[in-house]
């Protein structure tokens, strides 16, 4: 398989599982703020928060197919999830309505957003693939 080939798989799979992670996210916490009443920021800090550790594990085995280990690769990688807390945080605290769609649609967007950023570190630092043997 070309390496082009690999990079494409890699970000396909990525999609999949941040996909995933962003639709259980922004649905878990449109419908905590409109059928629970819980207030925006502590739930969307709180539901990302959960995310964290299966997203990881999903995107290290299967998006990634990366051989780290739990440790320094975590780190980085709740280092990136808590960047991107933060963006998504303050854009939904900011512009919640309250009505289930908009909300769904407005986390969606900002969970897309963290997507994108937290892509390029996952691929270039944090699961960057070996080097192969200079000859």
């Amino acid at each position: 398989m070309s390496q082009n080939a690999g990079h494409i798989g890699a970000f396909i799979r990525f999609l999949l599982v941040g996909g995933s992670f962003s639709l259980i996210y922004a649905v878990t916490t449109s419908a905590m703020i409109r059928f629970v009443d819980t207030s925006p920021f502590p739930t969307s800090v709180v539901v990302y928060l959960c995310c964290i550790p299966p997203a990881f594990w999903a995107q290290r085995r299967f998006a990634f197919r990366a051989e780290q280990s739990g440790g320094t690769a975590m780190l980085k990688y709740v280092a990136t999830q808590v960047a991107s807390l933060t963006l998504v945080s303050v854009i939904t605290s900011r512009f919640v309505t309250k009505v289930f769609v908009y909300d769904t649609l407005l986390f969606l967007m900002a969970a897309g957003c963290a997507a994108v950023m937290s892509y390029l570190i996952c691929r270039f630092i944090i699961f960057r693939p070996s080097e192969p043997d200079a000859q």
